[in-house]
């Protein structure tokens, strides 16, 4: 019987998809949650058989959230959905070793197929990702390089977005103020944008954070 752990920040697609899951036979849900790094840390602690996260999540996008869990959980499930994907957001998925991608707009008939798919041991991608794909390996599209970043310099990246100074990132870290900005000179240098205008658009358009008043 597959376990699974989701992460959603809206409640009723979450419990959409609860229920989804319980009421087929076969599937338990260890839990669930909104936030990006708490369900890191709650998949660590009861390492689920499958992960079903949304790509925009506050504390930690879903990316990022399956590329860390890919490395610390390698055996893992792990399916990826949202409202909005892009060509920078589906490399970073591909490159952080998703087993499935599907839209939101999809509906739950293909969401169900996607997550049966992947949790009996296959792939599942959406009609997007598959358009997507000649671009992505002809190597057409110019894309920010964030697999480079460490994760430490991820959520710098997110939290420089969201407007915070080095000093207030520094606190939010609980790290020094020099380590921030040493960090912020890094990413800057990764990927070759020298403002925090640069970074914000970088980190918009590869779904780190959101839209400054968007849904």
């Amino acid at each position: 019987m597959p376990s699974v752990y989701i992460v959603e920040d809206e409640t009723l697609l979450r419990d959409l998809v609860r229920e989804m899951l319980t009421s087929r036979e076969g599937f338990s849900v260890l839990g669930d949650c909104g936030d990006g790094a708490q369900g890191l840390a709650q998949c660590l602690r009861l390492k689920p058989d499958m992960l079903i996260t949304d790509v925009r999540l506050p504390g930690m996008d879903g990316v990022e959230l399956a590329r860390q869990l890919r490395e610390a959980m390698p055996g893992m499930r792990i399916l990826l959905f949202s409202g909005l994907f892009n060509m920078p957001i589906i490399r970073r998925a591909l490159l952080a070793k998703v087993d499935g991608i599907v839209e939101k707009k999809a509906g739950l008939a293909e969401m169900e197929r996607a997550v049966l798919a992947v949790a009996s041991g296959r792939s599942y991608f959406g009609d997007m990702v598959v358009r997507s794909m000649p671009d992505l390996v002809s190597g057409k599209m110019e894309l920010p390089a964030l697999e480079t970043l460490t994760s430490r310099e991820m959520e710098v990246l997110r939290l420089i977005a969201e407007g915070l100074s080095s000093r207030d990132i520094a606190e939010a870290l609980g790290i020094s103020a020099r380590t921030a900005e040493v960090h912020r000179n890094n990413i800057m240098g990764k990927l070759d944008t020298h403002s925090a205008v640069g970074l914000t658009r970088i980190a918009i358009s590869c779904g780190v954070v959101d839209i400054p008043g968007g849904a």
